[in-house]
C-alpha cells in the first residue's frame, strides 16, 4: 500500500497518447491526429487548491509544446 504523500505530492502528471481520433491542442488550438502527443493532469494549482470538478484540469500539448513548456519551468524555478 502506497503512502498518502505518493498520491498528493504530485502537481502534475503528464501521459504520452497517440492521437486515433482528432484532438485539438489547449493552446495552439490545432488539431492533432495520427501523431503522439502529452495529456498533462494538474491536480493542484499554484495555490494548492484541487479542481471543484473532477479530479484534475486536463490540457493537451504537442511533444514540442510540452518541450517548451518544460524548458520555461525549468527557468522559472532557477
Amino acid at each position: 500500500m502506497k503512502h498518502i504523500s505518493a498520491f498528493f505530492d504530485r502537481v502534475e502528471e503528464p501521459k504520452e497518447k497517440f492521437a486515433w481520433l482528432p484532438v485539438k491542442s489547449s493552446f495552439s488550438k490545432k488539431r492533432i491526429w495520427l501523431k503522439k502527443y502529452i495529456e498533462l493532469h494538474i491536480y493542484f494549482d499554484e495555490t494548492g487548491r484541487p479542481p471543484i470538478q473532477g479530479r484534475s484540469w486536463t490540457l493537451n500539448y504537442t511533444q514540442n509544446e510540452y518541450l517548451l513548456y518544460l524548458l520555461k519551468k525549468e527557468n522559472n524555478e532557477k
